[in-house]
């Protein structure tokens, strides 16, 4: 695999009901949606870190590179 490539997108805080998929592995375009029912009357806004990982053994192995948060 060419070095740099992004393989996975973390995302971090306040069960957040979203899930960051990749879509190009060498410009590290990916795109955020919603995992579940969003209902904005009851929720307005959400905080939440998405952390970029490029190719390696995985998010919880120790190759895998962060970006930083």
């Amino acid at each position: 695999m060419p070095r740099g490539e992004i393989c996975a997108f973390k995302i971090y805080g306040q069960d957040a009901p979203f899930e960051a998929v990749v879509l190009n592995r060498t410009s590290g375009e990916g795109v955020l949606r919603a995992s579940s029912p969003v209902d904005c009357e009851s929720q307005k806004e959400y905080t939440f870190i998405i952390q970029a990982y490029d190719c390696g053994a995985g998010p919880s192995g120790a190759d895998w590179k962060k970006s930083h948060k």
